[in-house]
C-alpha cells in the first residue's frame, strides 16, 4: 500500500493498493454468487439515481452484511491514513454503465471522510474521480460539471482508492464511462467525539432503507 499526496493538507489523497487487486476481483464475484444463489442479479438492484444520467446498481451493506463487516475491516487503516480517531458510518456497491457520469457534488454529514474503492472495469479501463478544490460548507445539488473550479482527476486500478473530504470537497466523474460497466465500492467514516459522531453506523439510514428493499442473504 502507498499513499499518494497529503490528506491533511489537500482534503484527499490517492491510496495505491488499499487492498490487493486479487481481493477486489473475488469481492465483485462473490457478491455475484450470492446474488445468484438468492435468485437475484445485479439488475435486480438497477435504479434511477440523481447523481448519474443511466440506472445504477446500489447495494447497501446493510443489507450485505459482508461489506459492512469490510468497512469495519478498514478502519484502523483509514484512521491511520487520516490521524483521526474515526467510526464506520456506512458504504454500498454501486456498478456505473458505459457513457454514465457521476454529477459533481458535495456529500451528508455522514460522509465526514470518505473513500472511493474501485473494484473492478469490464475493459479495464482507468475511470478517474474528480475532486475540486474549492472548500464547501453545506451539501451542494448535483450538476453537471466544476465550472470555473479547478480539480485533479485520479486514475485507479482495481485496488486503488480515493480518500477524500466528502463533506468539504465536492467531487464527481463527469468524463463519460469508458467501459461497459465499473464496479466500485464506497466507504464512509465520521470521527469519534466530532460534531457528526451521531451518523456513527448510520442507524438513520438503515431504517429509511428497511422500508425501501428487502435483505440481501448474509
Amino acid at each position: 500500500m502507498r499513499v499518494d499526496g497529503d490528506y491533511r493538507e489537500d482534503g484527499y489523497a490517492t491510496i495505491r493498493g488499499l487492498i490487493p487487486p486479487e481481493v477486489a476481483s473475488n469481492l465483485f464475484k462473490q457478491l455475484q454468487i450470492d446474488l445468484a444463489s438468492a435468485g437475484k442479479s445485479f439488475e435486480t438492484f438497477a435504479k434511477a439515481h440523481p447523481l448519474s444520467r443511466q440506472q445504477t446498481v446500489d447495494i447497501s451493506g446493510h443489507f450485505y452484511r459482508p461489506l459492512t463487516t469490510f468497512l469495519w475491516g478498514l478502519t484502523p487503516i483509514i484512521s491511520e491514513i487520516t490521524g483521526a480517531d474515526i467510526l464506520p458510518s456506512y458504504n454500498y456497491f454501486r456498478i456505473y454503465q458505459q457513457g454514465d457520469i457521476c454529477r459533481v457534488h458535495s456529500d451528508r454529514p455522514s460522509c465526514e471522510h470518505s473513500v472511493s474503492l474501485t473494484l473492478a472495469y469490464s475493459e479495464g479501463v482507468p475511470w478517474p474521480l474528480q475532486v475540486g478544490s474549492v472548500p464547501v460548507t453545506e451539501e451542494g445539488p448535483c450538476v453537471d460539471d466544476f465550472g470555473d473550479e479547478p480539480y485533479a482527476a485520479v486514475e485507479m486500478q482495481p485496488g486503488d482508492a480515493v480518500l477524500y473530504r466528502g463533506i468539504d470537497l465536492r467531487h464527481g466523474r463527469t468524463v463519460p464511462n469508458p467501459n461497459q460497466w465499473s464496479a466500485h465500492l464506497f466507504l464512509f467514516w465520521v470521527e469519534r467525539g466530532g460534531m457528526f459522531e451521531q451518523h456513527a453506523f448510520d442507524a438513520q439510514r438503515l431504517r429509511s432503507e428497511l422500508e425501501r428493499v428487502g435483505n440481501l442473504p448474509a
